[in-house]
């Protein structure tokens, strides 16, 4: 006979289940990517799976059902703006601080130290964040440069490293190392128990897991620190191989380097002596002890002059000094000096030899010294005969790079078939009647200092491929060679040609224009500083030995409203042909060649109104110029302003693209939003999510090329925004 079940029993079985039930929680997980999802998700799995259920969200799924939880934890500020409306209002939420997954850091162990090595990552600051977490953890021994989408880039490196930004990495790079994506912080984790009540149950494992993921670490730590060990070793065969003594030294003065160059200046001396004890000489010993002074100083010992130089390093409280007898480095300067001389590389002028005071070439001058501190190429527009040589030559001398070669080719002067062994060199065998051994190109002849292409608008495009493969990998391969050659050089490129007009005919590389035109500059013609002949004149007159040779009132004016079609080059012949005809101390009419006036101002009426009127030069680097360097529209400095707004804070051709669809879906009678823009770009532009699209937009914003606006107005072209676009689809 079956008992009939007690209703108390089963009323007290249900309010257990019901109570069990409750004790598992809901926390929900929202990023910006499917990757990063998966990485958070099993991270937190890790630590709550057997009283948590754990749901995974991302921007790149669409959320359908508004997101339910006990907390939601978002994986980034803006991920929360993006994703508020996805969420219950009544969800609590959490922006998670995230960290480098340090599992994966014995990634970086292999590479050597010094390398350079790019971080990539989606913007800037995630970069520079990912940066310092590793240096804070003593992976501070690699060059790490941040690397963006959109970034500029100044050095060149082989190894990159990303945490889940693998589709960012540029092509060229030979290494990627993924560290996988961020995950969330320590005390992250710790704020996600306490919201979920949770700590009493789970703290403890969750710092004992946490301590055995620090315990491995600190375990790979101490096998790199004894390779480094040995490395040391190497390291001082290198530095007592050095020119200039090294010391290193800690504390109150204890010696860790002392390398041979340095006991041939100061005696003998090791690894834990004093710097007290071992320099007997007091003004250097009370230099070297002074932590203050970090100025480069001048001392005499042993009838020697020694430069001293020192710098700290506060992370290991040790002070580096490095010190150079001035004899032999100047012994040695003056050697390579020679070398360049007689082969001919180096720059025969500087700013000084540009002649003349009017506005234009004033402002050229000014525009050029400041291009020359910079590493950057440029592009040099004028017409033939203004000096574009000159200028090169100045911005070479005036450059960092002032101790290396200036190396000058000529296009126009070349013929096609030799301009590729000219420019890359070749190997022994590469063709018939190639020299024994090869021979060098210019770039390899060029390296560490600048090389001058001279009308660069008479290549070939076959070339111009070679030259653009060149300015992008920084490296050479000769002709008949298999080997990659890496160089140094930078390139100042010029022309008399409009560039921009090739460029739409197809006979000049657009990709390579642009690389060239890192900065623009122009060089005014002679007929636009007509204020500078007589300067000129008298500085020709002074070059060829006949300064004293005076140049009556009637010619100078003359020679003044001449159109000066061949230029500065043109006037320097006419001083030389005075010298040579002038029987007299004086020059006058009749000793003006009999062509003079052909194409001068007789031939124009009478009166040349263009050049005697001076017309004054704007910034270059701030005014668009065609490739013939004229000035095109009053508004082209507004629109070049934009572009290189836009290029400070990312892809210029990812804003374009957006300002163009907007413009599109504008002209439909359509709407367009975040993620419908993201979708439209994903064939072109795959790693952007609508979290980075929203930045690109917000961009545009502030620059007020677009409005945004909540509901059926959305997004919209400004009027500015309108004319920019139309102006870069002509």
């Amino acid at each position: 006979m079956n008992q009939l079940a007690d209703p108390s029993v089963d009323l007290l079985l249900n309010q257990r289940n019901s109570n069990f039930i409750k004790e598992r929680k809901k926390l929900a997980i929202v990023t910006g990517s499917e990757a990063t999802k998966e990485t958070l998700c099993s991270q937190m799995k890790y630590y709550l799976e057997d009283c948590v259920d754990i749901e995974g969200y991302s921007e790149e799924v669409m959320v359908k059902d508004p997101i339910q939880a006990d907390l939601v934890v978002m994986s980034s500020k803006i991920l929360s703006e993006e994703m508020a409306e996805y969420v219950s209002p009544e969800c609590p939420v959490l922006i998670a601080k995230r960290s480098l997954n340090i599992e994966n850091i014995e990634k970086l162990f292999g590479i050597p130290k010094g390398t350079s090595v790019f971080f990539v990552n989606d913007i800037k600051e995630n970069a520079v964040g990912c940066i310092e977490a590793l240096q804070e953890i003593g992976i501070d021994y690699l060059e790490l440069i941040p690397y963006y989408p959109g970034c500029r880039i100044y050095r060149n490196a082989n190894i990159a490293v990303t945490a889940g930004e693998m589709a960012l990495v540029p092509d060229h790079v030979e290494k990627a190392i993924d560290l996988g994506a961020r995950i969330i912080d320590i005390s992250s984790i710790v704020e996600i128990l306490k919201l979920l009540d949770l700590m009493d149950q789970k703290l403890s494992l969750v710092s004992e897991k946490y301590k055995e993921t620090m315990i491995r670490f600190s375990n790979h730590l101490y096998h790199l620190f004894n390779e480094a060990s040995s490395m040391n070793q190497y390291l001082a065969r290198i530095l007592n191989q050095i020119n200039d003594g090294i010391i290193a030294y800690y504390g109150s003065g204890i010696i860790s380097i002392f390398n041979e160059k340095s006991r041939e200046i100061f005696g003998a001396a090791s690894a834990g002596d004093l710097i007290h004890n071992v320099i007997a000489d007091s003004s250097i010993k009370e230099y070297l002890l002074a932590e203050e002074d970090l100025s480069d100083r001048l001392f005499r010992l042993n009838q020697e002059d020694l430069i001293i130089s020192k710098f700290r390093i506060d992370k290991l409280d040790t002070t580096v000094c490095t010190i150079k007898n001035t004899k032999e480095n100047k012994d040695i300067e003056v050697k390579l000096r020679q070398d360049l001389i007689r082969k001919g590389y180096i720059g025969k002028y500087r700013f000084s030899d540009i002649a003349g005071n009017s506005t234009v070439i004033s402002d050229a001058v000014h525009i050029a010294k400041k291009l020359a501190k910079s590493d950057l190429n440029i592009l040099i527009y004028g017409e033939s005969g203004v000096g574009k040589e000159l200028f090169a030559s100045a911005i070479h001398n005036e450059s960092l790079r002032n101790r290396g070669p200036f190396v000058a080719i000529n296009f126009s002067a070349i013929s096609e078939d030799l301009i590729e062994s000219e420019l890359f060199g070749y190997e022994e065998g590469a063709f018939t009647g190639a020299k024994k051994g090869g021979r060098l190109g210019i770039f390899e002849q060029a390296n560490q200092g600048t090389i001058f292409l001279d009308e660069i608008g008479d290549i070939s495009l076959r070339i111009q491929a070679r030259l653009l493969r060149v300015l992008q990998e920084k490296e050479i391969r000769r002709v008949g060679g298999s080997e990659n050659i890496p160089i140094d050089v930078r390139v100042i490129a010029a022309t008399n040609k409009n560039l921009v007009q090739m460029c739409r005919d197809g006979s000049f590389r657009e990709d390579l224009y642009h690389r060239l035109k890192k900065f623009y500059l122009k060089v005014p013609p002679l007929r636009e500083r007509c204020q500078d002949i007589e300067v000129l004149v008298h500085h020709f007159l002074k070059k060829h030995g006949r300064g004293r040779l005076q140049i009556s009132a009637e010619v100078m004016e003359t020679l003044r409203m001449n159109r000066w079609n061949g230029n500065v080059r043109e006037l320097e012949n006419v001083m030389e042909y005075f010298i040579a005809v002038c029987d007299t101390g004086t020059v006058r009419m009749s000793d003006l060649p009999e062509d003079f006036f052909d194409e001068s101002v007789m031939g124009h009426g009478g009166q040349n109104t263009e050049s005697a009127t001076v017309r004054g030069i704007q910034n270059p680097m701030m005014i668009d110029h065609d490739a013939s360097g004229i000035q095109t529209r009053n508004d082209d400095a507004e629109y070049t302003t934009y572009s290189e707004a836009l290029c400070q804070r990312g892809n210029l051709e990812e804003y374009l693209f957006f300002l163009k669809l907007i413009k599109e879906y504008t002209d439909r009678g359509q709407t367009i939003s975040r993620k419908t823009m993201a979708e439209d770009a994903k064939n072109r532009f795959p790693y952007l999510t609508e979290e980075r699209v929203r930045k690109r937009t917000d961009d545009l914003q502030a620059l007020k090329l677009i409005t945004k606006s909540a509901g059926r107005v959305g997004m919209r072209l400004t009027i500015n925004g309108l004319k920019y676009v139309n102006y870069n689809t002509q």
